[in-house]
């Protein structure tokens, strides 16, 4: 799966879907192992902005999916222009 920012809540609805195509489960499947309702990953895939925090981390979790924080680049710099191996390699 390729690297995303999940900086919205569709950033991390693409992330989900991505994963769960990924790993060939079905929503229910994901739901079980993730230990949520399908109902709650039919929301996240969707976007639903008010999303559990602690229920996303363990769809994602579920996933294989690894939330790095990371600051912010300075407005004058373009998201596109982030040498993201650079960045990591400071916070390793």
């Amino acid at each position: 799966m390729e690297s995303l920012f999940l900086a919205t809540p569709s950033d991390v609805a693409k992330a989900v879907r991505s994963g769960r195509a990924a790993k060939k489960l079905s929503q229910a499947e994901l739901a079980t192992r993730a230990h949520v309702g399908r109902r709650f990953i039919v929301d996240l895939e969707a976007g639903h902005p008010r999303a559990e925090l602690g229920k996303v981390l363990n769809v994602l979790e579920a996933l294989d999916i690894h939330a790095l924080a990371l600051p912010s680049p300075p407005v004058t710099q373009r998201l596109e222009d982030v040498d993201l191996t650079k960045v990591i390699e400071r916070f390793a």
